[in-house]
């Protein structure tokens, strides 16, 4: 496995996993509204063959969404924690490094952090390509191919 390729990307997707989070509760609260305005099936008709209804097949519906979204949702909060974990155990040098390079990726990213950090161009990238393997050796334990 190449692990340093592999932390490259858990950083790349950091940002939209962690705005996730809220926009899956908001999700779920949604499906809860919903389920409130679908109407209870009765219980004086015949089921149909087959046995069962428009409404009960929504509400069916309606909870497996909500349980599908709750374990996403918890999913990733544990993957959060986890990278936030080992974002915590960098420097703030190497964590602007990171940020800058992978998590807010931006044009010049390079340029920047030498005129803020006082850096050579090739320092930069020397600093890149260690706060990486810290960070790769503090999330897997492991940073060699």
């Amino acid at each position: 496995m190449d692990w340093k390729r592999e932390a490259e990307d858990k950083l790349r997707c950091y940002a939209a996993r962690k705005a996730s989070v809220g926009r899956t509760a908001e999700q779920i609260r949604l499906l809860e509204l919903q389920a409130r305005s679908i109407r209870s099936s009765t219980a004086d008709g015949t089921p149909v063959q087959g046995g069962s209804s428009g409404r009960e097949d929504a509400l069916i519906s309606n909870l497996a969404r909500r349980e599908e979204l709750a374990r996403a949702r918890e999913a990733t909060l544990r993957w959060l924690a986890l990278m936030d974990g080992a974002l915590g155990e960098l420097t703030d040098e190497e964590r602007l490094i990171l940020e800058r390079f992978y998590i807010h990726r931006q044009r010049g990213a390079a340029e920047r952090l030498m005129e803020e950090l006082h850096l050579e161009k090739s320092q930069v990238y020397a600093r890149r390509n260690a706060a990486l393997r810290r960070f790769t050796l503090l999330f897997y334990g492991w940073s060699e191919t």
